[in-house]
């Protein structure tokens, strides 16, 4: 598993880049038709997505993932994979090329094992969850059964947790036009959309309201072409978190109604809410205690708890699923220079995520 990790995290797949999520789905789909599973591929502008099963009954017991990472073409070059005190370092090992890895176990520990499942398993793999799943998720609606049981191989809580609980996602991007003048020669021709962006900013920030679970971050600014040109024109990446979604609805609302002071500028505001909050279900919960009392077996003690990061379970669960995150590998560091996975993690991890898809298909 280890090695075939070190692959995996070599095979590298930015998000948004078509060519390269295909060739590394290509590349998975063969080992998991090695195990036994049929695979389809689906394709889309962004990569295709992968579905593959084993045949039983309806509803599925579903593993998802994804394959894309946020990690530019060529990191893994700089910072290549490396193995030292314990964890494995590598550009998207932890988010989530591992949870692909324990996924494709189970699949060849039911193989080996002669494990037969009374209801039909699937493992799907999306291509462009880290940009918002905007070609995964309708793929999801066509070909995912109503009512399947999802395990998401997302990393899981720092402490270990399965998480029954997430934020919501909304990703947003303004774009302020303003007019080009001399700053030092005639500054009072010009509109300025870097002091209507400096203004949004603090706006949009004093939005934030920690007491209702929202979180609003201007991640990204851009703008002007020169220090001595008032500046014609401006971007910003908000990021939008929130608990309830009633909140997210208001504050999308409030992003796409803020207007410049001054009348000669425009304001365009694209994006969406993207991903759902996570409210924990019965089943939800019940799916968390089981998980919690298979990791005692294997003498992995955790807990269930909640993320601020958004997840194609999110969205399932929005749809009527019965989901639980968080069944991938411990480690640190996602979407950050020190990205690792813990070793011990990975065998047990596997074997928790086998556990939990007998255990339903036995009807626990």
């Amino acid at each position: 598993m280890l090695e075939e990790l070190r692959g995996f995290v070599e095979l590298e797949t930015p998000s948004r880049d078509a060519g390269r999520i295909e060739a590394f789905v290509a590349a998975y789909s063969s080992l998991l038709d090695e195990a036994g599973l049929t695979c389809r591929q689906f394709p889309g502008a962004l990569g295709p997505q992968l579905l593959a099963e084993l045949p039983g009954e309806d509803p599925p017991i579903v593993v998802v993932g994804h394959c894309d990472t946020v990690w530019p073409l060529g990191v893994v070059a700089e910072r290549p994979v490396d193995v030292r005190e314990g964890k494995l370092f590598g550009p998207g090992a932890y988010d989530m090329k591992a949870g692909l890895c324990i996924a494709l176990g189970v699949v060849r520990f039911l193989r080996d094992t002669g494990q037969s499942l009374r209801r039909r398993l699937q493992v799907f793999v999306a291509a462009d969850e880290e940009s918002g799943g905007t070609t995964g998720h309708p793929c999801m609606d066509e070909v995912l059964s109503p009512g399947s049981t999802v395990l998401v191989v997302e990393p899981p809580c720092p402490d270990g947790a399965v998480k029954v609980r997430r934020k919501g996602v909304g990703i947003y991007e303004l774009k302020i036009t303003g007019r080009e003048a001399h700053a030092g020669v005639e500054p009072e021709r010009g509109i300025s959309a870097v002091d209507e962006l400096a203004r949004l900013v603090l706006e949009i920030h004093g939005w934030n309201d920690p007491a209702r679970g929202i979180q609003l971050n201007v991640g990204t600014i851009a703008g002007g072409t020169a220090g001595n040109v008032v500046a014609g024109s401006a971007t910003a990446g908000v990021d939008l978190r929130f608990d309830l979604p009633a909140d997210g609805e208001e504050m999308e609302r409030k992003l796409l109604a803020l207007e410049p002071v001054n009348p000669g500028a425009s304001l365009e505001v694209d994006g969406s809410l993207c991903f759902p909050p996570l409210v924990p279900t019965p089943e939800t919960l019940r799916l968390g205690e089981l998980a919690c009392s298979i990791a005692s077996e294997l003498g992995l003690e955790i807990s269930t708890g909640s993320s601020g990061g958004g997840s194609d379970g999110s969205y399932l669960s929005s749809k009527g699923h019965f989901v639980l995150d968080g069944m991938g590998v411990e480690g640190g560091g996602a979407h950050a220079l020190d990205e690792h996975i813990v070793l011990e993690s990975l065998p047990v991890r596997a074997a928790l995520l086998a556990g939990m898809v007998v255990a339903v298909d036995e009807g626990c």
